[in-house]
């Protein structure tokens, strides 16, 4: 990020040269996390970090999505794309929502799993919507002439729980909601209001037997004569339900349209929709709750027979695809991701940043020190009460964001750091104690206050480097430098996980410790996000897991650990495979290594070239392990720089199971 910030300089004085090096720069930290794999395929989730209940339209050739934003401010991120699988954020319905104190938190309270839940959006005659429940408030319609804003305000005195905002082909606008029992409420033909005030809604849809647990999240939409309502039911282990009729205030009926954990077992999908592209594709979309990362964005090919909506490729009814051709959309799409590193260069705040709750606008400034996002701390018992931490998506599944923080501003009790916010919150930073400035790991859950868990006398420093990891294991660690180039661990490794209805996230933060200390403030020089990991892009000399595959049949995925992404493959029958479609080699491997539990000896894993019938690499005799897992190498043949391998199982039995490979 240093060399980011000296060709911002750079490119000042020498012009457009280094300006070309610094875009080829950002496009490549893009790649490294787009899902977009390069080759015309993608792979789910399209956005791995956290998007719940998203709801996308097309207006001509562009895409738009909006997603919830719980206590985040500003809220509501509107997303773009022109391919539904590269997207960045363009702006938000709203800078914040100041109706309670809570929502400002004032005198410690807070609005954690409140605000803004499950936002719709539609465009109809030059206009943008987007409506929202807010969960304290009722309902809330904003409207802009442009997708990016700014948005006018429109609060209702009713409440519409996960609306689906549907506007009929004679103009007339009106809102499916509820929970359980699908209600419909016909608003002001401006959309600022219901009709009629006294107007309860018109029950149209109740959940079927078996599928009433959150049967919720509405998205309608009017097809060929028909009306569809899409709803999720199930929750974590859910399932994409689907309603249609030929008059909006039915009578319906429902089917299922999605079931399947796709690679993430135990986790079905919740709340989507479907998109139609220009050249006339369907696509369905979903969110998956992948845990500590939050509710990821998934794209599912959809095909329409007998005016119902079809979703799984072949002879896979109501199955989700992992690594699948992209929309056959014109055009050339460049590879973008809606999380990205931040120089701080700019005197507007990047799309990329929410703040936790409503912030102090006086408390925070990217210009009174150009080129550095500044902080003013104020008094709070721990990071869950700190007002004007700045927040950004954890992006998956491993990844590291990195912050230079410069202390020449703290005074005594301040506290300033680049952490984790999630169910347990991790706070990782430099705190100015008797005049002393200390490295500290703090940490609590939620509400119940908040310890040091390790500390280090620093010394007389002026500015430090914090890098907080997430593993592919989904824990976190934290490492710190003092000269940019060599890091060191600190503290204990942590496991935060999904809370609030939010995943983690990066959080930079300042607050002083100390109730009616004088306060000063922290000066951030950037925020480096970082990944070595692209779509379905693997090296494989670091070692694969299973359940990463592209493509497989068969077979069961376990995950052993409750709401850990720690999984293995097993109940493996004969023939059954699995296929990894970009596997790169930095060397010629001389073995493959495979992580196994095998209680018999019998089964016999084949590694071949392209094809279920491709050259054979590999020919591996899993011997027993005794049921435990073990390590087991077999000698490979000559491999390129970029393979695309199956992975075929024969003479296989229900108690195999597999976890991992590795070249060496």
């Amino acid at each position: 990020m240093y060399y980011l910030k000296q060709s911002l300089l750079l490119r000042f004085f020498v012009g457009g040269c280094v300006f070309l090096l610094l875009q080829a720069c950002a496009v490549r930290k893009h790649a490294l996390l787009s899902s977009d794999n390069g080759d015309g395929t993608y792979t789910n989730p399209v956005i791995n970090a956290d998007y719940p209940d998203p709801d996308i339209i097309r207006v001509g050739k562009d895409y738009y999505m909006v997603s919830s934003s719980f206590v985040g401010m500003p809220g509501i991120p509107i997303c773009h794309s022109t391919d539904l699988i590269n997207w960045e954020i363009i702006g938000h319905a709203y800078d914040s929502i100041t109706f309670r104190p809570q929502y400002r938190m004032e005198n410690e309270k807070t609005a954690y799993s409140r605000l803004c839940w499950a936002p719709t959006i539609r465009y109809y005659e030059g206009t943008y919507y987007i409506g929202v429940n807010i969960a304290d408030d009722g309902f809330i319609m904003f409207k802009s002439s442009k997708p990016e804003g700014p948005y006018t305000m429109h609060k209702f005195d009713k409440r519409l729980y996960d609306p689906g905002f549907f506007i009929d082909d004679d103009g007339k606008k009106y809102v499916t909601h509820g929970k359980g029992k699908i209600y419909l409420t016909r608003l002001k033909d401006d959309a600022t209001g219901v009709l009629d005030p006294a107007d309860r809604g018109k029950l149209i849809i109740t959940a079927p037997e078996g599928y009433g647990h959150l049967f919720e999240g509405c998205h309608t939409y009017k097809r060929n004569g028909w009306y569809y309502v899409f709803n999720p039911a199930l929750g974590y282990d859910g399932v994409q339900m689907i309603s249609r009729s030929r008059n909006l205030y039915g009578p319906y009926e429902t089917r299922v349209l999605i079931d399947d954990d796709i690679n993430y077992a135990d986790a079905g999908v919740h709340q989507g929709g479907y998109v139609e592209t220009a050249e006339g594709e369907s696509w369905a979309y979903t969110f998956q709750d992948r845990d500590y990362m939050g509710r990821c964005l998934m794209m599912y090919p959809m095909e329409w027979k007998n005016d119902w909506p079809v979703v799984g490729p072949g002879n896979r009814l109501g199955k989700g695809v992992v690594t699948y051709r992209k929309p056959a959309i014109k055009g050339k799409h460049k590879m973008k991701y809606p999380q990205h590193s931040d120089s701080f260069e700019d005197t507007e705040l990047a799309h990329i940043w929410e703040f936790n709750h409503v912030p102090h606008k006086e408390n925070w400034s990217l210009k009174d020190r150009p080129g550095y996002f500044r902080i003013y701390a104020g008094y709070a018992r721990g990071f869950y009460w700190a007002r004007n931490s700045l927040t950004q998506k954890v992006t998956g599944p491993y990844s590291t964001g990195t912050v230079l923080l410069e202390t020449a501003g703290l005074w005594e009790g301040d506290f300033a750091g680049n952490g984790i916010m999630g169910r347990m919150m991790y706070q990782f930073g430099v705190r100015k104690k008797n005049g002393v400035l200390w490295l500290e790991m703090r940490q609590s859950y939620r509400d119940a206050g908040e310890e040091v868990v390790d500390s280090l006398e620093l010394g007389d420093i002026s500015k430090i480097y914090l890098r907080t990891e997430t593993t592919k294991e989904g824990a976190t660690r934290f490492h710190y430098s003092l000269d940019g180039r060599k890091y060191h661990r600190f503290g204990p490794e942590g496991v935060s996980n999904f809370w609030g209805f939010l995943g983690i996230r990066h959080a930079l933060c300042c607050y002083n410790v100390v109730k009616g200390n004088p306060c000063g403030y922290a000066d951030f020089d950037y925020f480096e996000l970082e990944s070595t990991h692209r779509g379905n892009h693997y090296d494989a000399f670091a070692g694969v897991d299973f359940s990463q595959y592209d493509d497989r049949e068969g077979m069961k995925l376990v995950r052993p650990i409750t709401k850990r992404p720690m999984q293995f493959v097993t109940e493996i029958e004969n023939g059954n495979w699995l296929v990894f479609n970009n596997l790169t080699f930095k060397k010629r491997p001389n073995k493959v290594v495979l992580e196994v539990k095998a209680a018999n000896r019998n089964a016999v894993l084949e590694i071949r070239r392209n094809s279920l019938q491709g050259e054979l690499i590999a020919s591996c005799p899993i011997r027993s392990t005794g049921n435990e897992w073990g390590k087991q190498a077999f000698e490979v043949r000559k491999l390129k720089k970029k393979e695309k391998l199956y992975f075929v199982f024969w003479n296989a039995d229900k108690d195999l199971a597999i976890r991992s490979f590795m070249f060496e």
